[in-house]
């Protein structure tokens, strides 16, 4: 409840990367310090995060806390990371998804080209092949 409020009242965030926090954290500009993710689900989130400037990641509680504090007593540091957070931020993310799907639900049906039947039978094939 109210994650906007305590995003806005905080420097950084310290979670594990899922990927709801992750956007609301960088629709509010906050650097954040990974400390764990599901495995397959979020573990791609680490290096979107690291690679865009606006995070670490680590599993060890002292390392966390280093980081944490290097970025905190770092203005310059702490400045950059946030623009960064910010830039990676799709605040419209969800309407835009909505909106995708209604236009496919209700889109006038339009059979298939020659074309897609081709490929769609050529993937068939292949994956007969990889199951036999």
């Amino acid at each position: 409840h109210n994650m906007d409020e305590w995003m806005g009242a905080v420097d950084v965030i310290v979670t594990k990367a899922g990927p709801g926090t992750i956007a609301e954290a960088t629709i509010q500009g906050l650097p954040i310090m990974l400390s764990s993710f599901l495995p397959g689900q979020e573990e791609g989130n680490i290096p979107y995060v690291v690679e865009g400037g606006y995070g670490s990641y680590s599993k060890d509680p002292e390392e966390i806390a280093t980081t944490v504090k290097s970025w905190l007593l770092d203005d310059e540091k702490l400045s950059k990371m946030s623009a960064n957070a910010k830039k990676a931020a799709r605040p419209n993310a969800t309407t835009a998804i909505a909106r995708d799907i209604a236009e496919l639900l209700y889109a006038p049906y339009e059979p298939p080209t020659e074309v897609e039947i081709n490929r769609f039978e050529e993937r068939k094939e292949e994956n007969n092949d990889i199951i036999t």
